[in-house]
């Protein structure tokens, strides 16, 4: 089986942080299109992982980024699943985004997803079961997981034997922030605060290989407990021209830099004694290639 992640659009208005344009939002919808036409059919699914829109000065605005999004990755010819960021709850209600998100399911018009009714689900495709959840948050903080979504986790765990994959935006590992620009002095703003129960029960299940999301906008792979944690750098993340992202700081001119254009391609192996093996490999100006078994 193979996947393709995209995390971190942030299509909307491009806004300085500490000086410098970091996210290059202009480039957004363009690369949409551009990499749903390369991926094609080669890929059984397409997992966009949150953080869709920028957020705006008023609801309509945010409103009409999101549907563009939306439609954007409507166009690719394989399921698309949508997982809910931070940026997304700013102005927009759980509710409005699961409308605008599950009108268009990512190009299996044949099947309605969950996410036209909550902003968590699971699918079941090519033999994995795909679960995906919902961090809420306030204000870009106070990230969490409520309790209804933990008990429907652990029942969801409970049904079938397929080997799972989870998507989520916000991090549950315990990764590194130094010389990240975004979080090191923020790490409140990045990690859900249930994520110590959340793997507990993905590791007593004994069924989950790894766990994808992206918000920290920057490339990282861990495992803990015998499951991968995979975060994804955002697709329109300022690189400096040498090849460093810029979420690690850099140069104050965005002439001199260029967007990431970064997006995964996840190979899931089985081999005879059913044993699985992940192959990873995020493509664009902030490359990165793994290779683990699970």
């Amino acid at each position: 089986m193979r996947f393709a992640l995209l995390a971190d659009c942030h299509i909307g208005e491009e806004r300085p942080y500490e000086g410098v344009v970091r996210k290059l939002s202009r480039y957004a919808l363009p690369f949409i299109d551009a990499i749903i036409g390369e991926l094609g059919e080669s890929v059984d699914f397409i997992v966009q992982l949150g953080d869709l829109i920028e957020d705006g000065a008023d609801v309509q605005g945010d409103i009409d980024n999101y549907r563009a999004g939306i439609a954007a990755f409507a166009r690719a010819p394989v399921p698309v699943l949508h997982v809910f960021g931070n940026h997304e709850q700013v102005h927009l209600t759980v509710p409005q985004l699961c409308a605008i998100a599950g009108q268009n399911d990512g190009g299996a018009a044949a099947e309605i997803s969950r996410l036209a009714a909550s902003p968590y689900y699971s699918r079941i495709i090519a033999g994995y079961k795909l679960i995906v959840l919902f961090s809420s948050s306030i204000a870009h903080t106070d990230i969490h997981v409520d309790r209804e979504q933990i008990e429907w986790l652990k029942q969801v765990l409970k049904e079938g034997t397929e080997p799972v994959l989870v998507f989520v935006h916000h991090p549950l590992d315990e990764q590194s922030l130094i010389g990240n620009v975004w979080f090191e002095k923020y790490p409140h703003y990045c990690f859900c605060e249930e994520r110590l129960e959340l793997r507990q029960i993905l590791e007593a299940s004994k069924r989950v290989l790894a766990v994808f999301g992206g918000h920290v906008h920057q490339n990282s792979v861990s495992c803990i407990n015998g499951i991968y944690y995979v975060t994804v750098q955002s697709l329109v993340e300022r690189i400096e021209r040498d090849g460093g992202s810029d979420t690690k700081g850099g140069g104050r001119d965005t002439k001199d830099a260029e967007p990431s254009r970064a997006y995964a391609l996840v190979d899931v192996l089985k081999n005879e004694a059913g044993d699985h093996q992940l192959k990873i490999e995020v493509r664009g100006n902030d490359a990165l290639v793994v290779d683990v078994k699970c």
